[in-house]
């Protein structure tokens, strides 16, 4: 990917191509190359900004240089492939110690990055499934606590008033009933409510 330097013209950007290789032909037209531009949909008119995509169709492997190289791609034994290139580069991994050292490395490399994905995404979806079990845990002990309020005789507007804070439990304003704060500060010493 090439990126501009301050004060450097767009028009030093490179020519971008994106190449997509398919196994099918994904965009059933039965071409063996298609090549998608941008365009001005008003009009119709192709925006030339410099890049292009691409898409090869890996099933067409007919006798022309496209099709023998998709066939190369296809196959497993360098022996048989068109192009001494690719069939060389093959029989390095695949035949040489070197080679064979070289592919384990990559593979290793890969498969450790992925395993590093998985443990990302288990840890954030534990993190979350911990979350979500406090939270509901911190409901049900704020239900409970509103329930046992109700049940020695606090109004509804007081038990609605107050909150959790600091490890207590508050009136979210001034609350005027002497009851309350009796009960409040009798609270504060024997019960056993905490909010994870």
């Amino acid at each position: 990917m090439h990126f501009l330097d301050t004060g450097e013209k767009y028009e030093a950007l490179p020519e971008a191509y994106v190449i997509f290789i398919t196994e099918n032909d994904v965009l059933k037209k039965g071409w063996p190359l298609y090549n998608v531009q941008r365009c001005l949909t008003d009009n119709g008119e192709v925006f030339e900004d410099g890049s292009h995509v691409v898409y090869v169709n890996a099933a067409c492997q007919d006798d022309t240089p496209l099709g023998r190289l998709m066939q190369d791609l296809n196959c497993k034994d360098s022996n048989k492939m068109h192009y001494k290139e690719l069939a060389d580069t093959v029989n390095y991994f695949k035949s040489t110690k070197e080679g064979e050292a070289n592919m384990t490395s990559v593979i290793e490399i890969y498969a450790e990055n992925k395993a590093k994905e998985a443990v990302a995404k288990a840890e954030k979806k534990a993190a979350k499934a911990t979350k979500k079990a406090a939270e509901k845990a911190a409901y049900q002990s704020n239900v409970e606590f509103a329930k046992n309020l109700l049940a020695e005789g606090m109004s509804e507007d007081f038990t609605m008033h107050l909150q959790f804070y600091e490890g207590k439990y508050q009136l979210k304003e001034p609350h005027e009933s002497k009851k309350a704060c009796t009960y409040i500060h009798k609270f504060r010493k024997t019960a056993t409510y905490d909010l994870l």
